[in-house]
């Protein structure tokens, strides 16, 4: 109990010492826009919250301030990524029954075509891949060393790029 409510204390010790900086940083990259600003530091506050451990305990108070700023960099940088990635909306229920379900095979007979220019060893490969096999199971599993299972994986995914691109003309 003790040390939840020392955290705790840290927590908002920290946030006393640094509320204007995250503030600051929040409002600049809202650009003014207040709703959005709230939504940023309050990221930022529990991104700090959730690595709150990683800040050294005998920091300097720049070492600190730089943490803080990492922190929150580092929150903007992720909301970024987000926004920027083509997230799926969920089907709502008119939705739903407009949209065709797509084949079964569909994505797995593409693969098939893309796989065609891999050699045998390269193909066994590939399917421990699809079965989600981790580089070092399947090197255990073939037998080579973990640096060459990443290596093929690599060369599987090269080959099936450039095969990718000339099948759409790119």
């Amino acid at each position: 109990m003790n040390t939840d409510r020392r955290k705790y204390e840290q927590f908002n010790a920290l946030l006393d010492r640094h509320k204007s900086q995250i503030e600051n940083m929040c409002m600049r990259r809202a650009r003014g826009e207040y709703n959005r600003c709230a939504e940023l530091r309050q990221e930022c506050y529990i991104s700090i919250w959730k690595h709150q451990d990683s800040l050294r305990p005998n920091s300097t108070p720049m070492q600190e301030t730089l943490w803080v700023y990492w922190q929150c960099r580092s929150v903007f940088s992720r909301l970024r990524l987000l926004k920027s990635a083509n997230l799926w909306q969920p089907l709502d229920d008119n939705m739903a029954d407009s949209v065709a379900e797509p084949e079964e095979n569909t994505a797995r007979e593409y693969l098939e075509s893309l796989a065609v220019i891999l050699n045998p060893y390269e193909y066994k490969a590939l399917q421990m891949m699809a079965e989600g096999y981790k580089p070092d199971e399947m090197a255990k599993a073939l037998n080579i060393k973990l640096h060459s299972a990443i290596q093929l994986r690599y060369r599987i995914l090269t080959k099936m790029r450039q095969k990718y691109g000339k099948l759409n003309g790119s």
